[in-house]
């Protein structure tokens, strides 16, 4: 079950001050390759929930999609406005590698309350729509992107800004403005997507500085 036990270490997260900009790349490095064998070996999961790429209204038409965490029911208001999010069956299967791959970093992240969790595929050649998401749920949390597999082809836009991740990284960006991806390699790229609460970013999702963090959890501590 992918639920943080917040504890009180430090964290070892990259430090920048530019929390101006819509992309921050938090942790690089992490060893993916153990969920990435787990997940190839089962690909019939991709098949099992359709819902985010299926609807006509769709930015996600070249994607598919594992909800490790996902929302009630797939209806507009419990997708948009409902802020729970509720471990789906899939964690039976890949709970051990998940866990080990995420827990230290929501540990790190000091996350108090952890959103929905998807592994997302974009397609060789495809493409995210230009979109921004809306809605209680997206106001609530702040999003995370751990790179699984990429390759040279595949980039990301956030308003005016352009990234290409690599494989092990961790970053955060405001999906609050309108981003879209891109993948122009021969390969598919695979991202897991969380939504999380953390005293490193405030609550609209704007970011404090990481250079402040010890500082900013420390206050939360004092607040308690």
């Amino acid at each position: 079950m992918l639920s943080p036990s917040l504890g009180q270490r430090r964290m070892s997260m990259t430090h920048t001050k530019q929390s101006d900009k819509p992309f921050i790349k938090l942790k690089a490095g992490l060893h993916v390759q153990p969920f990435l064998d787990k997940l190839k070996a089962k690909p019939i999961l991709w098949d099992e929930i359709t819902a985010r790429q299926g609807s006509t209204a769709s930015a996600h038409h070249d994607t598919e999609c594992i909800y490790a965490r996902g929302p009630y029911k797939f209806t507009p208001y419990y997708v948009t406005y409902d802020l729970g999010a509720y471990d789906y069956p899939v964690l039976e299967y890949l709970n051990d590698e998940m866990a080990d791959l995420m827990m230290p970093l929501l540990k790190e992240m000091y996350v108090s309350e952890l959103g929905r969790v998807l592994i997302v595929k974009l397609k060789p050649g495809g493409h995210v729509d230009a979109h921004t998401d809306q809605g209680a749920y997206a106001d609530h949390f702040s999003r995370f992107h751990i790179v699984i597999q990429t390759n040279e082809g595949c980039s990301q836009t956030c308003g005016n800004a352009y990234e290409e991740f690599e494989v092990g990284d961790v970053w955060w960006f405001d999906h609050k403005q309108k981003h879209t991806a891109l993948n122009k390699g021969t390969e598919d790229r695979v991202h897991i997507i969380f939504d999380a609460i953390t005293p490193l970013f405030k609550a609209e999702g704007v970011p404090v500085s990481l250079d402040n963090k010890d500082r900013v959890k420390q206050n939360e501590v004092n607040d308690d």
